[in-house]
């Protein structure tokens, strides 16, 4: 439970953060945004959420099929470090960009 309430306390700001992004973009009034430019934010902001999640578990799944754990913390050749974060960056960028 401590662990529970350690990850939540790091991240609840950031989670406030986009529940406030979102919740301006649907309670803008219509003198500040026309609801086809409301729409058209919202769908942009739901896409990039299910690409960039897609592609975080995409690069997961992928990258324990094709490698072995790696310790990050115990690991001192820094090229299998490298390989595995240029995967990740390489498989959400790819999803996240439509590529």
């Amino acid at each position: 439970m401590n662990d529970f309430l350690w990850n939540f306390k790091r991240v609840i700001f950031d989670a406030l953060g986009l529940i406030a992004i979102f919740l301006i973009a649907v309670f803008l009034p219509p003198s500040l945004m026309s609801e086809i430019a409301k729409a058209g934010l919202l769908s942009i902001f739901m896409a990039k959420f299910i690409f960039v999640s897609a592609g975080i578990i995409h690069a997961h799944i992928s990258r324990k099929l094709l490698w072995p754990y790696i310790d990050f913390n115990k690991n001192n050749d820094w090229t299998n470090n490298l390989m595995i974060i240029a995967w990740y960056v390489t498989i959400i960028l790819s999803w996240s960009r439509g590529g």
